[in-house]
């Protein structure tokens, strides 16, 4: 057989494998907002660029769910938000919304397999106001196909903004089956189980290593698990919402003495598991 022919065969059967096998590779659609890769499938809101309308791992159904209020037209919750909400259920609870209600901006694909994402939040009750970058990294194969990545940068400048806040919270629905929440001690040398049910709240939890946590469907042993990375220390805040019914537990980033100022970068992998692929431990499944 001549090198052309040979050329042709090759060519035929490399076709014919990206046909019949497994695509190995993220597909972005910034005309609708969409990811699609081997094991997730993201879907955006139209006009908010940050939230999450839809969450889909490894064939199943939405995982996630959005709530509102009639205090403004856009979602309030949504897998993504950032927030403050300190002293709820008090006559002193503060909210500011650093992403979320009022969120506008740009979404736009970088490359094949990053999204990045520029809003602020003005114009409802609480909108902070604050620029903020939101970027998305998605894995092609292997086993960090279960996860995507996030980096996350707010730029507060040089006004000082005196609030503890939740850089990024990830919602699982419904509340009532993600239940618990999963988390290695301060030491981390111990596992340890929170109850998020009493949470409508929020409950801070101080024993945390500041590392990782799960939140976790104790009937079917699946669930996501929230890897942290920040030079700001923080705590684990453990919490579920009654408007969109998620499970809604997140880190909470500590203001210094001063308040926050200029550029504040969390990062965060969320890898999802099943009882195939993780059995609770203080070793995390391979990949995450």
């Amino acid at each position: 057989m001549n090198k052309r022919k040979l050329t042709l065969v090759a060519l035929t059967l490399i076709a014919t494998l990206a046909v019949v096998g497994t695509v190995y590779a993220a597909v972005i659609d910034p005309l609708n907002r969409t990811v699609t890769t081997t094991q997730f499938f993201l879907d955006w809101h139209a006009t908010d660029p940050e939230e999450i309308v839809n969450l889909q791992w490894n064939g199943s159904p939405n995982l996630t769910r959005v709530g509102s209020r009639p205090a403004c037209p856009d979602d309030l919750e949504y897998f993504g938000n950032s927030w403050v909400s300190q002293d709820e259920g008090t006559p002193n609870f503060v909210f500011r919304s650093l992403v979320g209600w009022g969120s506008t901006g740009n979404w736009n694909a970088q490359g094949s397999h990053n999204v990045q994402i520029d809003s602020s939040s003005a114009g409802c009750p609480g909108s902070a106001n604050v620029a903020v970058k939101t970027e998305y990294h998605f894995f092609d194969n292997g086993a960090s196909a279960n996860k995507f990545r996030v980096r996350r940068v707010f730029n507060f400048g040089n006004t000082a903004f005196p609030y503890n806040f939740r850089p990024y919270i990830p919602r699982l629905y419904p509340r009532t089956s993600y239940s618990q929440v999963l988390h290695p001690n301060a030491a981390g040398n111990a596992l340890l189980t929170e109850n998020s049910t009493p949470c409508d709240f929020g409950c801070q939890v101080s024993d945390w290593n500041q590392t990782w946590f799960a939140i976790h469907d104790p009937a079917t042993g699946k669930g996501m698990i929230v890897k942290h990375k920040s030079s700001t220390p923080a705590v684990l805040w453990v919490d579920q919402d009654e408007t969109s019914d998620t499970a809604a537990s997140s880190v909470l980033l500590l203001q210094p003495r001063r308040g926050f100022t200029r550029r504040i970068v969390e990062k965060e992998d969320f890898c999802f598991y099943d009882r195939i692929l993780w059995t609770p431990s203080l070793r995390l499944p391979r990949g995450c």
